[in-house]
């Protein structure tokens, strides 16, 4: 069969969760209220932040990263869709 596409698929599936997973932290950063310390987790560090100025930091930065992991989640839907057949019925 076209084992190579439907891997391409199942990874384009899998980038497609984790950047919305990514943009998704990063939106509910975004403009929260840091009352004394707030401690949030960024690329794997857990990391302090007191002001609100420096939690949008992190917050545009997750939403600026989750776009690699889109393109390439279409690229490889987009590759999936050149190796795998469509069956046209009439």
């Amino acid at each position: 069969m076209n084992r190579k596409g439907w891997i391409c698929l199942g990874v384009s599936v899998c980038l497609a969760v984790w950047a919305i997973a990514l943009f998704g932290s990063g939106y509910g950063y975004y403009n929260s209220q840091v009352n004394e310390l707030l401690y949030v987790k960024f690329m794997g560090d857990i990391v302090k932040v007191t002001t609100t100025e420096e939690l949008n930091k992190y917050a545009y930065l997750n939403m600026g990263l989750s776009i690699i992991p889109a393109f390439i989640a279409f690229y490889l839907y987009r590759k999936f869709l050149k190796i795998v057949p469509v069956k046209v019925e009439v």
